[in-house]
């Protein structure tokens, strides 16, 4: 079928995006249709059954297919959203270090809602907690907001979804115990999971946006509660909803200036996230650094060969002055082979290398 893109197969289900034109795509979804387990595959070696008493397996009948189209281009010709097909065997579709089971999303997820019934319910509960569950560069760039508190969705500030947990959960389970919380991502998956993490924690009224943003913004588009972009992991980075000018949420780290254009070249020196930085800014700094290592920008960097002694002396000090003001094992370390790096270089100019 000559289709391109990313999918990801695990005991637990596939995931992945696909492209190619429409013929070739609705092929592909008719094919999936029609497939049946046994047929494909046969029966397994320890199966007691023969193939005729066994009911046939059509995995793939009744997905709900996502589909958007492509207008990305570079001068004047249309740019696929990806460069070849890859297919990966994984432990999860969704990561979260195994804490989640498959068979515990059924009994312990959320109340799936339709984008209406979650726009709805967002209208009728002045009080209800929207919680986005995607990583902190997705929810700058966009985002739900309530229209009548006029607050934004919560931020899980994570860099991947496998710290939601701990970054999240963790920290905020016990305050939405007696809350109204509906959560929602981009497609729906990794709801799937986060709703089960906080249910476990004692959360009981968990609801979640069936189909992610994707399925509200196709339902909504411009007159929806949700503003800003949708990102999506592939080059067309967000999700085209619609025909007006888009409203920009994002902005600059460094200026506060509206801005949301998200570059893979611009990433966090400390933690290797995805940054907000306008072409001014850019402009004038060395690197760059996220909302949580804004303290380190003085003296956190990848590359430390341009620093005269004198300068990396200085930064061996404020690193040295950071490390004390943590408690937290991790960041500690990270500080300290910072300080060990640069250590070796002041080392290497005294030697005159």
């Amino acid at each position: 079928l000559r289709l391109k893109g990313r999918v990801l197969l695990a005991v637990e289900g596939i995931n992945g995006t696909l492209s190619g034109d429409s013929e070739q795509i609705q092929t592909y979804m008719d094919e999936m249709a029609q497939f049946e387990l046994i047929g494909k595959c046969g029966l397994p070696q320890d199966a007691n059954q023969s193939r005729e008493t066994i009911r046939p397996e059509h995995l793939f009948r009744g997905v709900d297919w996502k589909k958007s189209i492509s207008d990305i281009s570079t001068k004047g010709s249309l740019v696929e959203p990806f460069p070849d097909l890859k297919i990966s065997v994984v432990k999860e579709i969704i990561s979260t270090g195994g804490s989640v089971s498959v068979e515990e999303i059924p009994r312990l997820g959320g109340t799936h809602l339709s984008p209406s019934e979650f726009h709805q319910a967002i209208l009728e509960n002045e009080n209800v907690v929207l919680i986005d569950v995607r990583n902190e560069f997705e929810h700058n760039i966009g985002h739900f907001v309530n229209p009548q508190t006029r607050e934004k969705a919560m931020n899980p500030e994570t860099v991947t979804f496998s710290s939601f947990e701990g970054t999240f959960c963790e920290r905020r389970a016990e305050e939405l115990r007696d809350k109204k919380v509906l959560m929602y991502c981009t497609g729906g998956i990794r709801c799937e999971k986060a709703s089960v993490m906080l249910k476990r924690r004692g959360v009981q009224d968990v609801s979640q946006l069936q189909g992610g943003i994707h399925r509200y913004l196709e339902q909504y588009g411009d007159d929806g509660l949700y503003q800003g972009r949708n990102f999506v992991f592939d080059q067309r980075v967000d999700q085209n909803h619609s025909s007006q000018p888009r409203e920009i949420v994002g902005q600059c780290i460094e200026c506060m200036e509206p801005y949301d254009e998200i570059s893979g070249s611009r990433i966090c020196a400390v933690c290797r996230d995805l940054v907000l930085v306008c072409p001014s800014c850019c402009s004038r700094l060395r690197e760059y650094h996220c909302r949580r290592h804004q303290t380190w920008k003085t003296c956190y960097y990848t590359f430390i060969d341009m620093f005269d002694q004198k300068e990396l002396e200085a930064q061996h000090q404020s690193l040295s002055t950071l490390r004390d003001s943590y408690t937290n094992k991790n960041m500690r370390r990270t500080l300290f082979r910072q300080m060990e790096k640069v250590r070796e270089r002041i080392k290497q100019l005294e030697e005159g290398s």
